[in-house]
């Protein structure tokens, strides 16, 4: 009897665990599932009088497509050097440093002028050391978004601004729409959030957000 009733445990505990395991794996895919296409979680920025440089940390889609879609979304981190003078550099060597770390690499030019390129950082960047021909150029490198607002706190105020809209398109059983999150700058001084909701075709909302106030500047 005694050895019935510890099987009988045996088997309510098994399946207790297996229900449990089943429950927090359907959560993970719950959270899992987004439909940001593109977010930013730190940019770093600096500039000399060379160059300019940011380093963009985020998530983002592996080949961004406006469809109302997120879809194969990764982790990224690209780092953006402009010049600010005029030159005719293929390439510049650079090293980022960030306490005891640090990463080499060199970037190529590109048709828009910025040497633009993806680096596997693990560290939080301080400085960046800059090598093309004879131009050496370090330049500080600070996080803007440093105590500013997140893009799911940007993305929550996008979404409140264009509540009645949205809210309508669920009612019509219409998909949720793809969220765009990028940090923009016109003078790399001041910086805005541009989040855009985006639905199928060129169908879309976009609002552009301080992210120190959480202020909408514009929206569309």
């Amino acid at each position: 009897m005694k050895k019935k009733s510890l099987l009988l445990i045996l088997i309510v505990v098994t399946l207790a665990l297996s229900l449990f395991a089943l429950g927090a794996c359907n959560k993970q895919k719950v959270e899992e599932k987004s439909n940001v296409s593109r977010s930013t979680f730190a940019y770093f920025a600096g500039e000399g009088e060379q160059f300019a440089v940011t380093i963009e940390k985020g998530k983002r889609e592996r080949q961004f497509i406006a469809d109302g879609k997120a879809v194969d979304v990764r982790d990224f981190c690209e780092l953006t050097v402009t010049p600010l003078k005029t030159n005719d550099f293929e390439k510049i060597d650079f090293e980022i440093c960030g306490g005891e770390e640090s990463y080499r690499a060199s970037v190529q030019s590109s048709e828009f002028g910025s040497y633009i390129m993806d680096v596997d950082l693990t560290f939080d960047p301080t400085s960046i050391k800059l090598t093309a021909g004879e131009t050496v150029e370090e330049i500080e490198l600070a996080d803007v978004l440093d105590g500013a607002l997140t893009s799911n706190d940007v993305i929550k105020i996008a979404k409140d601004a264009f509540d009645d809209k949205l809210q309508a398109e669920l009612e019509d059983g219409k998909p949720e729409r793809e969220i765009y999150v990028k940090l923009i700058s016109g003078d790399r001084a001041t910086y805005y959030y541009y989040v855009s909701l985006i639905g199928e075709g060129v169908d879309y909302y976009a609002a552009l957000v301080n992210p120190n106030t959480g202020e909408i500047i514009s929206k569309k």
